[in-house]
């Protein structure tokens, strides 16, 4: 495939933004590690968790009087956690800082590839695809083991007398899937529209 000439500016551009994801991944494998070293412990483990209908009340009045709030999330802290609940919180941090290192992998490679003039190719294609996918397992998965750990968390803290079954996810990364969706899609339709026309020339 043919590389196209870009100018300096944009070639700069892609190199930057392939440094940034490599530092972006550094910082994944950073609080990746952390987040397994504070839960392997089982002493103090912190799970943030969602609340569906729940008030509590907080000293944010005047002079510091209570007044009732509605609890969306909260931090539970825990200790002696069931087996189970610890592999789940721990491979949730796994498995999300698995799917985000792939994905910036692949958007590093990617931003290799435009800084040095080749655009719309296979292998382009492709690094999208799978950045995609990254994403998109780091995010199911995630969640699962998310909402795995946060119900053996509260399991652990209430002796199972206390229900909150709440599949706990984050909607936020699905806007950024389906994004990336896009963009492989017109990767694809750019390189066939590519290889058609060198096929005429």
């Amino acid at each position: 495939m043919d590389r196209q000439d870009i100018d300096r500016g944009d070639r700069y551009a892609g190199w930057f933004t392939a440094a940034a994801a490599a530092i972006a991944g550094v910082v994944v494998i950073v609080q990746a590690v952390g987040r397994v070293a504070e839960v392997l412990p089982n002493r103090d483990v912190p799970v943030l968790a969602p609340f569906a209908g729940e008030h509590t009340q907080l000293p944010i009045g005047p002079g510091g009087a209570p007044v009732t709030v509605a609890v969306d999330q909260a931090v539970i802290t825990a200790s002696d956690l069931a087996p189970v609940t610890v592999t789940s919180l721990v491979l949730e941090a796994v498995v999300v800082a698995i799917g985000l290192l792939g994905a910036l992998a692949c958007l590093a490679l990617l931003c290799v590839n435009l800084a040095r003039g080749t655009a719309f190719s296979r292998t382009n294609s492709r690094l999208v695809v799978l950045g995609t996918f990254s994403l998109l397992i780091a995010w199911a998965l995630g969640g699962l083991f998310r909402t795995m750990g946060m119900n053996g968390t509260f399991a652990a803290v209430s002796e199972h007398t206390y229900d909150n079954v709440i599949f706990a996810t984050d909607l936020a990364p699905v806007a950024a899937i389906l994004a990336l969706g896009a963009v492989a899609t017109a990767f694809a339709v750019g390189e066939r529209l590519q290889r058609d026309t060198e096929g005429l020339v």
